[in-house]
């Protein structure tokens, strides 16, 4: 089957420009593992985009599309549209195929029952006050319509797609889907740039909610990748963002709010790293300007103006120290480091029996900064707030390590569990060996439930292979 994707740069650069991710190289990152996760199954994987967009992906990054078709250089459509070239993009197909966002992956292939139906979405949507808002705020602004989408759009519960994924082999029909949203947008002059019915909420109208409304006037069955419906704003972390269970699913989609959550987007990056490393490193180099690694410049990396008291200036000179000392590390050193510490989600998705005997290790450059206890409150919460204030602790120590992107330095607060931890990691062990050390630093009523004990050490371990304090051998 044919895929294909569909972006359009809107005369932005990729470079500088974010578009609704926390920064240009998550967006990019994205795109990347998209285009690559389609590529792990299928062969005919084709991007429609702008001039602009084939110097970024083809060019620079040099994703494996079988072929990049430049389309929407000229394209007239205001900047809230982002679904209409998609739209065009639906209409220029002449063999059955399906349509996949850059912010979709496909861990695993559809399956032949999806690839042979008719039409195909993502997922069957609810409507909830949260589409009916938003189609009321377009329908106050005098928009024509059809009668069977006025219809739909007269429902407390509005009926659609998600567009994640579209497709299908009934090409006749997804013309005319087409079609109809074509007269939609151009009779209301949506595409006027100085309209005033230019609203990102006519997105859903003609992309999701207008193929809903066609499928069941012609009534038409859509066969959906998953295989139940979600509310139209329920499209939470743990079903959609979860990327520890990247290789156990059958799709993944960031989102809306979700592209700016630090969190999933530096989980994303450790994904990307992990299965695709040439990618990723070809794309942290596009912005070398923002890791100060890598910016060439032969001066000591130049450190926060940090208090004057004593203990703070103790402190300072410990992360001065470290700093010159991690200078001699190359970028290509750290750069294969990074790689290591990102494969850690195969322990977290295996069972416990199989996680026991796991060997762990801890990061060999990591550096532990302990906390005087003759340091007054005011010093503590000084260092807290310059490193995380949003860490509730009284009583906590300093983890250090070195790190390619960004300052080059990581620092992170601990409490006494992960302090623990990283200490017994002084030297490589098993899962098993650590959790059996660690027991006795429960007290003696949780120590009656190992499992709860279990669950507890977990957590603290994914904080710190999240961080990259440690990872598994």
């Amino acid at each position: 089957m044919k895929v294909v994707q569909t972006f359009w740069t809107c005369n932005k650069s990729l470079l500088e420009n974010s578009f609704g991710w926390v920064n240009p190289q998550y967006h990019l990152m994205s795109w990347a593992l998209s285009c690559l996760s389609l590529k792990e199954h299928y062969e005919n994987v084709v991007l429609y985009t702008d001039s602009n967009g084939c110097k970024v992906f083809a060019e620079l990054l040099g994703l494996p599309y079988k072929d990049v078709i430049i389309k929407y250089d000229n394209l007239l459509c205001p900047e809230p549209h982002w679904a209409y070239p998609k739209v065009i993009t639906y209409s220029l197909q002449k063999e059955p195929f399906i349509h996949v966002d850059g912010d979709v992956y496909l861990p695993e292939r559809l399956s032949c029952e999806v690839e042979k139906s008719g039409l195909i979405a993502q997922n069957l949507e609810i409507g909830s006050s949260y589409y009916k808002n938003m189609m009321n705020d377009v329908l106050q602004r005098g928009i024509s319509l059809p009668s069977n989408l006025k219809e739909e759009l007269d429902k407390d519960s509005i009926g659609s797609y998600n567009a994640g994924v579209l497709g299908g082999n009934d090409l006749d029909f997804i013309k005319e889907y087409c079609q109809i949203a074509f007269h939609i947008i151009e009779s209301n002059h949506l595409n006027d740039m100085d309209s005033h019915r230019i609203n990102i909420n006519n997105n859903i109208l003609f992309e999701q909610i207008l193929f809903y409304a066609i499928t069941k006037m012609h009534n038409k069955s859509v066969r959906t990748i998953l295989d139940h419906s979600v509310r139209d704003n329920g499209y939470c972390y743990k079903e959609f963002c979860d990327f520890y269970s990247y290789n156990n699913t059958k799709l993944m989609h960031i989102l809306g709010g979700h592209k700016r959550n630090l969190r999933i987007c530096e989980l994303l990056g450790k994904t990307l790293l992990n299965k695709y490393p040439d990618y990723y490193k070809r794309i942290i180099e596009l912005f070398r300007h923002n890791h100060k690694r890598m910016q060439n410049e032969t001066k000591h990396a130049v450190l926060p103006d940090l208090s004057i008291q004593l203990c703070i200036a103790s402190y300072q000179d410990f992360l001065l120290s470290l700093s010159e000392e991690w200078e001699k590390l190359s970028n290509n050193y750290l750069y294969n480091l990074e790689e290591r510490l990102s494969a850690y989600p195969i322990f977290l998705n295996a069972g416990k029996e199989e996680q026991y005997s796991f060997i762990i290790r801890r990061n060999p450059h990591l550096s532990i900064y302990e906390i005087p206890e003759h340091w007054p409150v005011e010093a503590k919460g000084i260092l807290k707030e310059r490193i995380n204030k949003d860490i509730n602790l009284e009583h906590y120590d300093v983890a250090c390590i070195p790190c390619l992107l960004y300052e080059g330095v990581k620092e992170f607060i601990i409490n006494d569990l992960c302090r623990n931890i990283l200490i017994l990691l002084e030297e490589k062990k098993s899962f098993k060996s650590l959790f059996d050390e660690l027991l006795p630093c429960f007290s003696s009523t949780i120590n009656k439930d190992k499992e709860e004990i279990y669950k507890l050490i977990l957590i603290e371990l994914e904080s710190l292979f999240y961080n990259g304090l440690i990872y598994i051998n």
